[in-house]
């Protein structure tokens, strides 16, 4: 990304893994990919005021951030996001012995109807299984895709780097920042009171990745502004964790004035963020090309998908789990014929989402120096390589290791429109730089879809 050129400060891992019972260095990957937030917002901060400063972070705070979702509070009370209980979520093993990943999500409507109109049968895991154990597995792969349903064969690392998109995935960068478009350079205001300070977020996320990593920029200052539909909603437990510090409008882009009000805001963002199939971004208009010619000033395009944004696999869709799955981390987690998921079930959303918050920082610090507009690309599957690549852990040293994180967290708590949330505390520390309060939460389509006027 760059980071190290613009960042003059130090950057320390507290602890080391193992930290939970895993092949895999989970503390480190979080820890690693927040640093690489906290390098960048210290850049930018030098950038704007001059003054060069360090980044901390303890490897068990580290770890809670791969979980965030599981430390949300209401009113004392966990809230549950219910994808782990849906019947069409899981593997499953097929005719050939093979297993496969189905995803409906939280659930979503769309895609648990599909997975049961698909096999036409009961909504519950016992009739699924009988259904799926009947294909051979690369051929309901094949299958799901057609279907545009979410659904990968279990890969060892080993095979998954054999397929055309395994092989393709290895050779491309965790975090793409491609240049798309020339502009002027858009240099650093000094007055600022945070790193992103002015800077405006139109956030057109979903579920997990997207969504964290639109918050992550509104906790360094941005002014985020997400916008979803008034038909489509995530659950209540993604809501109060993920849209922190974000203004939450509705848009619903079918109508063709409110499609307009949606590229007036994208041609006055500094960044636009989404999750969505790139088919729904071409039908409205909003690819990375379009926003870029609609920008006087340069926009940082960040898209996030399953698979990567080239290769055969490029359009399936696909969530957490899917590229656990596709890329070997579950079958090292459990063994190749019995995969398992992370221990503390997410992965790849988490550390996509902190990943794509410095990539774009890492973008805006070169629009400031060369101008430009910048399309910052990753993938679930290739967050879950670069989980891999960073080493696995002696099985000896795991004796003893907790299978759960048990470490208590640090958490705020705040008053809100759905009464005291509980989220965890930043894990960042830093030497010479405070950040906001990021307190607001407001329910779906609370607010109206404009940006607050310029200040100064």
């Amino acid at each position: 990304m760059g980071l190290g050129e613009a960042f003059h400060g130090d950057a320390a891992l507290h602890g080391s893994d193992p930290v939970i019972r895993s092949p895999h260095r989970l503390g480190e990957a979080s820890a690693t990919a927040q640093l690489a937030i906290g390098t960048a917002a210290a850049a930018i901060w030098e950038r704007r005021t001059g003054q060069t400063g360090d980044v901390e972070i303890d490897i068990q705070h580290a770890l809670h951030y791969l979980h965030p979702t599981h430390f949300v509070r209401q009113s004392g009370h966990g809230i549950d996001v219910g994808a782990e209980h849906v019947a069409t979520n899981g593997l499953f093993a097929c005719a050939d012995g093979r297993y496969v990943m189905l995803e409906a999500g939280p659930p979503y409507a769309k895609l648990l109807d599909g997975y049961l109109n698909f096999f036409d049968c009961g909504n519950n895991r016992e009739a699924l299984a009988r259904e799926v154990a009947r294909w051979d597995s690369a051929d309901l792969e094949e299958a799901m895709a057609a279907a545009g349903l979410p659904c990968c064969r279990a890969f060892t690392r080993e095979q998954w780097l054999e397929q055309p998109q395994g092989r393709l995935l290895e050779r491309t960068p965790v975090v793409e920042i491609v240049k798309i478009a020339d502009s002027a350079p858009v240099p650093w205001t000094p007055a600022a009171a945070f790193p992103l300070d002015g800077l405006r977020v139109l956030d057109f996320t979903h579920v997990l990745a997207g969504p964290r990593s639109a918050r992550t920029l509104a906790e360094f200052g941005a002014e985020v502004l997400h916008i979803s539909a008034p038909r489509y909603a995530d659950t209540l437990a993604q809501h109060l964790g993920v849209d922190v510090g974000k203004h939450c409008a509705y848009l619903d882009l079918r109508e063709p004035d409110q499609l307009g009000v949606m590229r007036e805001l994208a041609a006055g963002a500094d960044v636009f963020t989404t999750t969505w199939r790139p088919d729904v971004n071409d039908r409205f208009g909003l690819t990375p090309a379009e926003l870029a010619a609609g920008s006087s000033r340069g926009i940082v395009y960040m898209s996030a998908n399953a698979y990567g944004h080239e290769g055969p696999w490029a359009g399936r869709p696909g969530f957490d789990q899917n590229g656990q799955v596709a890329s070997g981390f579950a079958a090292r987690e459990g063994a190749p014929g019995r995969p398992r998921f992370s221990p503390v079930f997410y992965l790849a959303d988490l550390v996509t989402g902190y990943l794509a918050a410095a990539g774009m920082m890492a973008a805006l610090l070169r629009r400031s120096v060369e101008g430009g507009s910048y399309h910052v690309r990753l993938s679930l599957t290739r967050s879950a390589m670069w989980v891999q690549e960073l080493g696995l852990i002696d099985e000896q040293l795991l004796a003893g290791v907790p299978e759960k994180d048990i470490h208590p967290p640090r958490t705020v708590t705040f008053d809100t429109a759905y009464g005291a949330v509980t989220n965890l505390a930043p894990p960042l520390t830093f030497s010479n730089m405070s950040l906001p309060r990021v307190e607001r939460l407001v329910p779906y389509g609370a607010d109206p879809a404009a940006w607050k006027p310029h200040v100064g």
